[in-house]
């Protein structure tokens, strides 16, 4: 008899030591974390320091916080019924895989990749900032990513990535659309939150032409976009909100010529 409760008193120490060890192995876990995530929030927002496109390629440019396409505002619900980011329209000629290229903006890594092109679904690539903390989605860090663009089939999350390096091509397989890619700034909130019946998967927005080296945006400016004519302020989005198609996300002027900003 005494054996057999010595037994179980041994078992019993036994699953309680392994316990103790998963509890202490959650907490280190989430110590980990919340450090990693600290280290990131304190990392400085990247500067685009070479451009992203070849811009004589390029025909217009939405504007930021315009009423182009669906709404894209963060998940916090501060901005809401506006697009922030950008919608960049190339000349019709170039509506063709493999055609535009897409390079990163500043030295960093892939921190998120899609890429369904076998099921014609477009991919998206995202850029960290170097010296962040791979390869852990980075959450709470700024970073540049593209949208609708068929990333360079060598690449993977981690992987090194130098200022004006080509990254991929913008993909136009979604024929119906315009000759479009999206080029965002923004910081990842993951899980997704619907909102007006869009799933933002964003912390955090801005516009990329806030952080543009000096070279870079005098790029622009030489084309004839500056901050001031690409950037709807809040305010005065705020006193003009976009209107839906029925509940949301799609706006009804999407071509409006008040969304863009076209090249000369």
């Amino acid at each position: 008899m005494f054996d057999w409760l010595s037994k179980i008193c041994q078992t019993g120490s036994v699953v309680l030591k392994i316990l103790i060890g998963i509890g202490i192995l959650i907490l280190v876990l989430i110590s980990g974390a919340f450090l990693f995530i600290k280290y990131n929030q304190n990392y400085p927002p990247p500067k685009l320091v070479a451009n992203f496109v070849d811009m004589k390629k390029v025909k217009e440019v939405s504007k930021y916080r315009s009423c182009a396409g669906h709404t894209v505002v963060p998940q916090d619900g501060r901005e809401m019924k506006r697009n922030m980011k950008h919608y960049v329209k190339v000349y019709p000629q170039y509506k063709k895989e493999n055609t535009v290229e897409l390079y990163s903006p500043y030295d960093g890594f892939v921190s998120l990749i899609r890429a369904d092109m076998g099921d014609r679904l477009e991919g998206e690539l995202w850029i960290a900032p170097g010296e962040t903390m791979p390869p852990l989605l980075p959450f709470g860090v700024w970073m540049f990513s593209f949208e609708h663009m068929q990333p360079r089939k060598d690449l993977k999350m981690g992987s090194k990535v130098k200022a004006g390096e080509l990254v991929g091509y913008a993909s136009f397989l979604v024929t119906e659309r315009d000759a479009t890619f999206d080029a965002v700034y923004g910081k990842m909130g993951l899980p997704m939150k619907t909102i007006d019946n869009w799933n933002s998967p964003f912390a955090d927005l801005d516009s990329l032409f806030y952080h543009m080296s000096d070279t870079v945006l005098a790029q622009f400016e030489q084309r004839g976009i500056t901050q001031e004519k690409i950037i709807i302020s809040k305010e005065e989005r705020d006193e003009n909100p976009c209107v839906y198609t029925g509940e949301g996300p799609y706006f009804t002027n999407h071509d409006d010529t008040a969304n863009w900003v076209e090249l000369k």
